[in-house]
């Protein structure tokens, strides 16, 4: 339904008008937006390395950096947008940097609840602003920022009792013995519990450090204003003089969306509510929808192809190990 309606939309929409302001686009400021988006991976690194320092372990800084192109390229061929490649990244720090999978998968777990508050900071200041641009039924309003209000409230405990009352370690241990049964291997619980075990450990460890805690969440809060800023750029070239409002949307909403599994990087979704948001800060449409293809080629197109150089070298470099 959303894909039709996207496509709807788009065919509705003059396809030669959208072409010219792509191909008018400034150019320089473009690449600088590409230019933007290596920046931000380099904050997704040095949030990673800052991680893996609080539970010991001191990894290069270029290893990190290319293990973070690898997992968005796996984030952008399976259907959860920005967490699908968590997995594969803790399996290539395992075999490129000698880190257990457990470790390093709690160091992925424990900067992404670390990086949640500052975003929902971030979304709750967007929703303000979008309640505002579209003035909905009072009701409608209160509804919304409750709901975001309450997931603020509840997040710190909820995130206590995951991570130290282990209250996930069961379902974890069901998962991974029915797994190992599937595939025919024995093997006793106490090996099977030996990691979930370690796996929770790393990710209190990390979370414990406050200082480097601090730090995590001030790299995720840049994150988030670098690829502001990107965006913002990204309609300059267009020749749109837009305020931060529409690039802060732009940033939190969208990422929401990418999050409900649907395609592959949350396509369409991500697209759809793009558009959408950028139409509700007065964009004319033809911009709106020039603006989200820029954009998508870049954190998208541009960054799958990347990664998928950077899995290659990873796979050639863990060949080698053999």
């Amino acid at each position: 339904m959303v894909a039709g309606g996207l496509a709807a939309v788009l065919l509705r929409e003059d396809l030669g008008g959208i072409y010219n302001t792509i191909i008018s686009a400034d150019l320089k400021l473009v690449l600088l937006a590409v230019g933007l988006y290596f920046f931000e991976v380099f904050f997704w690194a040095d949030r990673w390395r800052v991680a893996l320092m609080a539970a010991g372990y001191k990894v290069g800084f270029w290893n990190l950096y290319v293990i973070a192109h690898s997992g968005m390229f796996f984030s952008n061929i399976t259907p959860i947008s920005k967490s699908g490649g968590e997995p594969f990244r803790a399996y290539f720090i395992k075999k490129t940097q000698k880190v257990s999978y457990s470790t390093g998968f709690a160091t992925i777990l424990a900067e992404a609840i670390l990086s949640i508050l500052p975003f929902l900071g971030l979304l709750l200041v967007s929703i303000v602003l979008l309640i505002y641009l579209l003035s909905p039924p009072l009701w409608v309003s209160a509804a919304i920022l409750g709901t975001i209000i309450c997931l603020l409230v509840a997040f710190v405990p909820l995130a206590y009792t995951l991570v130290k009352r282990k209250a996930a370690s069961g379902g974890i241990f069901k998962i991974v013995r029915w797994i190992y049964k599937r595939l025919g291997r024995e093997t006793s619980d106490k090996k099977i519990m030996r990691p979930i075990k370690k796996f929770y450990d790393s990710t209190q460890i990390v979370l414990h450090d406050k200082k480097k805690a601090v730090t995590i969440s001030i790299i995720a809060l840049l994150l988030n204003l670098v690829s502001m800023v990107r965006i913002w750029i990204i309609l300059f070239a267009l020749g749109w003089n837009s305020s931060l409002v529409a690039p802060l949307l732009a940033v939190t909403v969208p990422t929401v969306a990418g999050i409900i599994p649907f395609l592959p990087g949350g396509l369409v979704l991500v697209e759809a509510s793009m558009v959408g948001v950028f139409m509700a800060c007065g964009i004319p449409l033809t911009i709106a929808i020039s603006a989200t293809l820029l954009e998508r080629a870049i954190s998208y197109v541009l960054s799958t192809i990347v990664g998928a150089a950077a899995v290659s070298y990873l796979g050639i470099k863990v060949w080698k190990k053999k």
